[in-house]
């Protein structure tokens, strides 16, 4: 169940995070936050867009004051610094994906970035803003049911092939000397011998997150 803490919504197990560091205090905020979450990339702004990898979170300066002066904000954003590191982990391993990120601005909104080649050679930038509902669903979400593997669309590249390999061999069935032919059906049978086992489909599998 969602959780509302100040003006962010976030999980039961992130309340439960943040609550049990709710007392400790810091000098450095965002030094402090590195050692919590280690495979977090921090920096200080506001700009989306910054940074490499897929594991970037961008803080205000304002935000890491009321941080390190309010155990109460410092509450609300370490629970959601650990939700939104969960998300992160989550989708960083999407095809084409070559950076993504996390913004808490000056006003405490949140927006996630990413920058890859999702559909075509074209490299993408994409912004999104989280809105009231799409924080409620994010803090809804169970981490462990964050994702779904898909294989769907290398199941259709594979089955077109066979369907390409079995067109080809009725073809050949009625011409016999056409070497052309021939090696068309090699091909196929080498594509499909490289495609048609797990670790292919492994590896080109898709992450879908609701979010």
């Amino acid at each position: 169940m969602p959780v509302k803490i100040g003006n962010s919504y976030v999980t039961e197990a992130a309340l439960a995070y943040a609550q049990e560091r709710k007392d400790e205090k810091s000098e450095n905020v965002l030094s402090d936050l590195s050692k919590q979450f280690k495979d977090i990339n921090f920096s200080v702004g506001t700009q989306p867009f910054g940074g490499s990898g897929t594991n970037n979170i961008t803080i205000a300066p304002n935000i890491l004051r009321q941080m390190a002066n309010d155990p109460e904000k410092k509450l609300e954003y370490e629970a959601l610094i650990y939700d939104f590191d969960q998300v992160l982990k989550s989708s960083a391993n999407r095809p084409g994906l070559k950076s993504q990120g996390v913004v808490i601005d000056s006003k405490g909104e949140t927006s996630m970035w990413s920058i890859g080649q999702f559909n075509d050679d074209k490299t993408t930038r994409s912004l999104m803003h989280f809105t009231e509902e799409e924080k409620q669903r994010l803090a809804g979400r169970s981490p462990k049911k964050s994702s779904k593997i898909s294989t769907d669309k290398v199941d259709a590249e594979i089955k077109l092939l066979k369907n390409k390999k079995a067109q080809l061999e009725q073809k050949i069935t009625a011409q016999t000397d056409n070497p052309d032919l021939q090696r068309q059906l090699a091909r196929l049978e080498d594509e499909l011998r490289q495609k048609d086992n797990d670790t292919y489909r492994k590896q080109h599998s898709t992450v879908d997150i609701t979010i």
